[in-house]
């Protein structure tokens, strides 16, 4: 996906490299608090994918372009970063393992998620365009 793939790309700038932490094989590895906006941002950039390629799946949300998913998502990838030590390798393989689980069951898990992450974006105090 290369919307994600051109978020990711700035934010390795912001990886620490002082004695990073054992490598994230994937967000299970993490506690629901530390992954669950990496998650919400990933959903946020697939609909957002949906929605400008005419994908039915992201009819149902309201306009990610213009709600602020894009900047959650680029919050959500800066803030791992740097809670983790991450490179971009790192960011870009986890992405990638994410957006794979979730095409692979249609977008149903992204879809069940979407409410709740919207509450997530609403409360973030982030804003769209």
């Amino acid at each position: 996906m290369p919307l994600l793939t051109a978020l990711v790309a700035p934010l390795a700038l912001q990886a620490a490299a002082a004695n990073p932490p054992a490598k994230l094989e994937s967000f299970a590895d993490l506690p629901i608090t530390a992954s669950t906006a990496p998650r919400c941002g990933i959903a946020f950039a697939m609909v957002e994918g949906w929605q400008s390629a005419g994908d039915p799946r992201g009819a149902a949300w309201p306009d990610i372009a213009s709600t602020g998913g894009r900047e959650f998502f680029v919050v959500a990838m800066a803030r791992l970063i740097d809670s983790h030590g991450l490179e971009r390798e790192d960011v870009s393989r986890l992405v990638s393992a994410e957006v794979a689980k979730h095409e692979a069951d249609n977008g149903e898990a992204v879809a069940a998620m979407m409410p709740a992450c919207l509450a997530l974006l609403e409360t973030s105090g982030i804003q769209g365009e």
